[in-house]
Order: C-alpha cells, then sequence, then structure tokens
C-alpha cells in the first residue's frame, strides 16, 4: 500500500498571486463581483496569476483552471481553451474541433 501524508500541504502559490478562497456555493470573489469556479472546491484557496497578455489564470495547487473573465464575469475554462495534442479541443458545440 501506498502511504498517505495525514494532511495535505498548503499549496505554496507565488507571492505574486491573488489567492482567494473558494466560498460553499462554488464561487470566489473578484474585483468586487462573484464568478463561479466549482462547488467541488468550497473551502479551498485558488490563486488568479496576470499572464504577459494581462489575463487572468486561475490554478488550484499546480492545475490550471482556466481564465477569469472579467468582463463577462465568469470563468472560461482550460478544456475549452486548449488543444489537445491531436488538435482538438474540448468544444462540444463545434464537434471537437476548434
Amino acid at each position: 500500500t501506498r502511504a498517505m501524508p495525514k494532511t495535505i500541504p498548503k499549496p505554496d502559490y507565488p507571492a505574486e498571486a491573488a489567492v482567494r478562497s473558494v466560498r460553499q456555493n462554488g464561487e470566489i470573489k473578484w474585483n468586487g463581483d462573484f464568478i463561479y469556479v466549482s462547488k467541488t472546491l468550497a473551502g479551498e484557496a485558488v490563486a488568479a496569476t496576470e499572464t504577459e497578455n494581462g489575463q487572468w489564470a486561475l490554478h488550484f495547487y499546480t492545475h490550471p483552471l482556466g481564465f477569469i473573465d472579467g468582463r463577462h464575469k465568469k470563468l472560461v475554462r482550460r478544456s475549452a481553451l486548449q488543444p489537445r495534442p491531436d488538435g482538438t479541443a474540448a468544444d462540444s458545440n463545434s464537434g471537437g474541433k476548434l
């Protein structure tokens, strides 16, 4: 059997990251508004880091969740943006192709 830690270590987010706690309803507060992330992450800390092009990338530990769309007050999921190695994307509206 594999030994598991008794407690999971707190995430070590970069100092420049904007760390937010996910509320019980799955939202984080961002610039005075609420953005839905996931109820699964309720009570957990997530971090937003600004990218070179001015977007805010949201992460849970080292797992990228997506980008914050402040204009539409929502999280744009990473899976809809990132193409797979075969060139398809997880976008059911386009039949898998971008």
